[in-house]
């Protein structure tokens, strides 16, 4: 079963060290663009990820103290990103029928308030929201940069799967720990198009897909282990479905693959 269309969403830029994307590169800062994937299926529209929220973007004080100061501010659209960007695809947010967040950290999940409002289904790993609430309890935010207000209202419709899962036609979750405890990476199959993976944090960059090499950031130091095993099974499901496989902040590839008008099929 396949999914009809699939389109790419902008949601932001965020500049941080190389260090947090790729284990041993230098602390130099890159640009990285935040995205998010809409797959338009026979169950409805899915959204995978949800960007940078704008409550967080505008609380200058708190992104300096997330991201290490004022020349490393993040940065989006004027309004909430999620709105502008399914905005200029024609849809809105009450269009979408499920969502699923990769992790919990804030750039992926600010749209899950306008997610709640609009009384939407969000998938996430059951290891990932428990670690978050938890967090969340501790009110350690910034120091593994969640948004505490994003994933922590009450009328969130939350669905946790504990493994690889199909949550809509030709849409599935795959587990990738080790950039945080429940991170997901997403598999999409398209009819003319074929199997597209997208790593999510479980890979920024495209060298850590081609060099094998980890993230160099970990929710816990003895975490390693299970990114680079995460990264090695993005490339070996990738060569046996014959897939692309995509990082998740990653401008150049990004601009290769962004959707055609009227979307990929």
């Amino acid at each position: 079963m396949t999914a009809q269309r699939m389109f790419l969403l902008e949601l932001g830029q965020e500049r941080v060290p190389k260090s947090l994307s790729v284990l041993g590169a230098g602390d130099h800062p890159i640009t990285t663009p935040v995205y998010g994937v809409l797959v338009e299926t026979s169950d409805g529209l899915v959204l995978l990820d949800t960007g940078l929220g704008g409550t967080a973007l505008a609380d200058t004080p708190a992104m300096e103290a997330l991201y290490g100061g004022p020349d490393m501010l993040p940065s989006g659209p004027d309004g909430e990103p999620l709105e502008v960007a399914l905005a200029e695809l024609g849809f809105t947010v009450d269009d979408i029928s499920l969502a699923a967040v990769s992790h919990l950290h804030l750039d992926h999940t600010g749209g899950v308030p306008m997610l709640t409002a609009a009384a939407v289904p969000v998938v996430i790993h059951e290891d990932e929201i428990a670690y978050g609430r938890d967090r969340a309890t501790q009110g350690t935010e910034r120091e593994v940069a969640f948004w505490k207000s994003d994933y922590t209202l009450p009328a969130t419709q939350w669905r946790t799967v504990a493994g690889d899962e199909q949550i809509a036609p030709g849409v599935h979750v795959l587990r990738t720990p080790g950039h945080t405890p429940g991170h997901l990476s997403y598999r999409v199959d398209l009819s003319d198009t074929g199997t597209w993976l997208f790593a999510a944090d479980a890979a920024d960059l495209g060298e850590n897909l081609l060099e094998r090499v980890p993230c160099g950031s970990t929710a816990e130091a003895d975490d390693v282990p299970r990114a680079l095993a995460s990264v090695n099974r993005l490339m070996d499901e990738g060569d046996r479905l014959d897939a692309r496989v995509v990082p998740g902040h990653d401008a150049v590839f990004w601009k290769a693959v962004w959707h055609p008008r009227g979307g990929h099929r």
